[in-house]
């Protein structure tokens, strides 16, 4: 039974699932870009206190082996924040998507299903849940991902608006 199922998800693979997986791909290169414009955002807002934990040798052995931390300027805090909302909106998009994708090739393999209705024939049925199973996983994946950054999006929106409002 085992390989069955493997290969009705290989076979599936090559119909519909596909379609999942690339998009999920791009998906998570918007997810690298959102948490690397965050990350500079963030940081600028929440400098590191982890070096102040370590004795003044070690300290002075980083400072001479690394690059110092440039300040943002204002300008280059809108622009960077620009560029976070609009690959977030994109990232969070996608996300969404999944699931429907999912349905979309679970009803595209049911079409041809039709013509054996009263029939014992349920062989394809399973076939046609793969899609369903891939778009929930991958949904589910990126979900989960998203909580990673989402409260920095929040915490740096907070933080620009007060520099806005404080002008």
């Amino acid at each position: 039974m085992d390989v069955e199922i493997l290969i009705i998800l290989k076979d599936n693979f090559f119909k519909f699932d596909w379609i999942i997986i690339v998009v999920a791909i791009i998906n998570s290169f918007l997810y690298r870009k959102v948490r690397s414009n965050t990350n500079k955002i963030y940081d600028h807002f929440n400098p590191s206190d982890k070096l102040s934990k370590l004795p003044k040798e070690a300290i002075e052995k980083l400072k001479k082996n690394t690059r110092t931390e440039k300040i943002l300027s204002a300008n280059e805090l809108m622009i960077l924040r620009e560029k976070m909302n609009k690959t977030y909106a994109l990232y969070s998009n996608f996300t969404t998507i999944f699931p429907l994708l999912g349905m979309l090739g679970t009803v595209w393999a049911l079409i041809p299903m039709v013509n054996t209705i009263g029939t014992t024939d349920t062989s394809n049925f399973f076939s046609a849940l793969t899609s369903t199973l891939w778009g929930i996983i991958v949904a589910i994946l990126f979900k989960v991902l998203d909580s990673t950054v989402s409260y920095k999006i929040e915490d740096n929106e907070k933080r620009i608006e007060f520099l806005l409002s404080n002008r």
